[in-house]
């Protein structure tokens, strides 16, 4: 969901896309190299001294978008994502990038990143595992003071196993239904995204909003 908002995005604002998350699976769905063969990663950013110079721990995509790589597959590396390189990270990317995408699970250890967010997407499947879950992510984002700037995203809606529309929606009412689809898996395998025309007019009304927002403010 954060790689194709992105490259929604970047087709209409200059755009980043940073990835706090310790699976680091931007780097594989949009299509760069591992770090055997690529050296920038978020990492790279507790070296950067000023907020323009953020932008060397970046990777230019071919859409244009700008992309933070995270630190995969150097498993060991991840717990040095922590909330001082969170911290820095998303207030230097407040000063100069227009718009940023963030993948900040587990919330847990990204809670710093929420907090500054503008806007803050809670992805759920229709499971039973994150119906589980939903109540005291919620409740955890409302302490953080996120509950005004909080979309609710059903996801995967439909895939065989699933809990049925209904009894997903009964846990709470989502902003946003994303629908099933075995082509966006088989992107992701490819390295290659390109969201259908009804999942870039779902994405792009939350850009839109944050945008507005922010010529307003």
């Amino acid at each position: 969901m954060a790689c194709m908002t992105g490259l929604i995005a970047c087709k209409h604002y200059d755009t980043s896309i940073i990835d706090l998350n310790q699976d680091s699976k931007v780097r594989s769905y949009l299509g760069f190299q591992d770090l055997s063969s690529s050296t920038v990663s978020i990492l790279d950013i507790n070296g950067v001294a000023t907020p323009e110079g953020i932008f060397s721990a970046s990777e230019q995509h071919h859409s244009g978008l700008k992309v933070f790589p995270g630190v995969s597959p150097r498993v060991l590396d991840a717990s040095q994502i922590d909330t001082q390189l969170m911290l820095k990270a998303v207030t230097y990317l407040k000063k100069t990038s227009p718009l940023t995408t963030a993948v900040i699970n587990p919330l847990y250890s990204s809670w710093m990143a929420a907090m500054l967010s503008d806007l803050v997407c809670l992805v759920v499947k229709p499971d039973r595992p994150n119906m589980d879950a939903f109540r005291e992510t919620t409740d955890f984002l409302t302490r953080l003071g996120c509950s005004d700037r909080l979309k609710i995203i059903l996801n995967q809606n439909g895939y065989v196993g699933s809990l049925e529309s209904k009894g997903a929606i009964n846990y709470f009412s989502p902003d946003i239904v994303i629908g099933y689809d075995k082509s966006i898996s088989e992107m992701c395998n490819r390295r290659v995204l390109d969201p259908s025309k009804n999942i870039r007019s779902e994405l792009f009304s939350l850009v839109k909003e944050v945008i507005t927002d922010a010529e307003w403010s």
